[in-house]
């Protein structure tokens, strides 16, 4: 093909398509970013990847003549920007779960679906902050999480959580609250409520859990999956105090989680445990359950299934009936 011709008819065609392309994945992998951070990160991050492309096009501008190539190297500044500052971000916010002195700040978790909080109680550690794991996993559907100390939700929320469009998880940092009772709503759904008992852990542990340390109040186990299977059918936990279940997911490339209901009609979800891609540990703090025995599975598998018992007199004993590898 003549250069000429090139020039008239093909560049001005390819060119802008290719550029458009190479937009598009750029901003898909900054997306990914500013999804695993936390909204203040994540507008911060955008706000320093605005200034280096402005800076970055000034200096295109400023040449005489703009070539291909210096088009492909504003492209490629643009890309390393956005993933230094997503990368920073990241490292950064890795130890946004940490409270004062380096200690491992406690997580709670909540989500959002069908326009409704799963759960509607939550246990919360006194005069300590804690990170509170929201969930929304409906999907178009924008949530929150506003925390008061008045049933009516009158006056200044004590904590406002950002707006999240789901489906995506967020980590809000909560400040300590007294002991008492709380009140949680969405701004957008004010019929999405809830209710919060903040209260000290056993033995002076700290938040709910206890962290799994000893003397923290609240049992812990370790329940694996191994071959789309649990290497327990049954999950013994401590009644009327907050617990921590270990969650070995054995199988690489695999999305597991621990989901538990009241029974196996699945109506009503007591808790909801991050889904894990194997090989991966992930620490669920579940909180307090009246004695009793309940139901759980994986959500992304339903087939792999047990009962938890509460009060049972296990205390987190070795596992029996199990149904897969250890």
């Amino acid at each position: 093909m003549r250069p000429a011709l090139r020039d008239r008819l093909v560049l001005p065609i390819l060119l802008p398509i290719g550029i458009v392309v190479v937009i598009a994945g750029i901003l898909y992998g900054f997306s990914r970013i500013l999804l695993s951070i936390t909204p203040t990160s994540a507008w911060v991050t955008a706000i320093v990847v605005a200034a280096g492309i402005l800076v970055t096009a000034s200096v295109a501008a400023g040449r005489k003549q703009i070539r291909l190539s210096t088009i492909g190297a504003m492209l490629g500044v643009t890309a390393g920007i956005a993933m230094l500052a997503g990368g920073v971000a990241l490292a950064v916010t890795g130890g946004e779960t940490e409270g004062e002195g380096g200690q491992e700040k406690p997580v709670v978790a909540l989500a959002a679906f069908n326009i409704a909080f799963e759960p509607t109680s939550l246990n919360i550690p006194a005069d300590q902050a804690f990170t509170l794991r929201f969930n929304n996993r409906d999907a178009q559907t924008q949530h929150n999480v506003e925390i008061f100390d008045t049933k009516d939700f009158s006056g200044e929320p004590l904590f406002a959580g950002d707006l999240v469009t789901g489906v995506r998880t967020v980590n809000y940092a909560v400040d300590a609250l007294q002991a008492g009772t709380y009140y949680f709503h969405c701004i957008v759904h004010p019929n999405m409520t809830g209710e919060m008992q903040a209260a000290q852990a056993p033995g002076g542990g700290g938040g709910p859990g206890g962290g799994g340390e000893p003397g923290g109040g609240g049992g812990g186990v370790t329940v694996e999956a191994q071959n789309l299977a649990f290497n327990t059918s049954e999950i013994d936990l401590p009644p009327d105090a907050p617990s921590t279940i270990t969650f070995d997911n054995r199988d690489a490339g695999v999305p597991h989680n621990i989901a538990i209901y009241n029974d196996s009609s699945l109506s009503q979800v007591l808790f909801t445990g991050d889904i894990v891609t194997g090989p991966a540990t992930a620490e669920y703090q579940v909180p307090a359950l009246d004695a009793g025995e309940y139901y759980f599975h994986c959500d992304v598998h339903p087939n792999m299934s047990g009962s938890v018992v509460v009060g049972g007199g296990g205390g987190g004993g070795p596992p029996t009936g199990g149904t897969g590898s250890s």
